[in-house]
C-alpha cells in the first residue's frame, strides 16, 4: 500500500502568491470603513456633549456623573476626596443625587467651572456651597 501525495495545493498557492495579500487588504479596508462610519455617526451615542448654559438664579438638580454624592464646599476648587481634617472643615454638605437648588454664582479656576448653589430641598436644604459644574443638571 502506498500513499500518493498530490502537490496540487502547494502548486496552486505558488501560482498566485498575492492572493492572501488582497484578502487581508480587503479586510483592513472593511474594518477602516466600518470604524469611520461609527465615528462619523457618533458611535450611537444620543447624548450631546459640550458646555451647559447656566445662569444665576436658575433652578438645577445635583447629579454626579460618576454616581453617588455631590460635595458642597466653602470655596470653588476645593473638591478633594481626601479625609484630611482641613478638607473636612471646608465641606459644607454632601448632597444626594436629585437634590434641587438655585445657582447663585459661577467661577472658572484653572479651566474648571464651579457653581455656587443654594440647596432648596433634601438633607442640605438652606445651605449654600460650591460644587463642580459637572455635578449640575439644568432644571428642577
Amino acid at each position: 500500500m502506498s500513499i500518493e501525495l498530490r502537490p496540487s495545493a502547494a502548486i496552486s498557492a505558488d501560482k498566485n502568491p498575492s492572493r492572501p495579500f488582497w484578502r487581508s487588504s480587503r479586510l483592513a479596508g472593511l474594518v477602516a470603513l466600518s470604524s469611520a462610519a461609527l465615528v462619523l455617526s457618533g458611535c450611537g451615542d444620543d447624548k450631546t456633549s459640550g458646555p451647559i448654559a447656566l445662569s444665576n438664579g436658575q433652578s438645577i438638580t445635583l447629579e454626579n456623573p460618576n454616581g453617588g454624592l455631590s460635595h458642597l464646599t466653602s470655596g470653588p476648587g476645593i473638591l478633594s476626596a481626601s479625609v484630611a481634617e482641613e478638607d473636612r472643615e471646608q465641606t459644607i454638605c454632601t448632597a444626594q443625587a436629585g437634590t434641587h437648588g438655585t445657582i447663585e454664582e459661577q467661577q472658572v479656576i484653572d479651566l474648571l467651572s464651579y457653581v455656587k448653589i443654594k440647596i432648596t430641598d433634601g438633607e442640605c436644604e438652606g445651605k449654600t456651597g460650591w460644587t463642580s459644574k459637572t455635578n449640575i443638571k439644568p432644571g428642577a
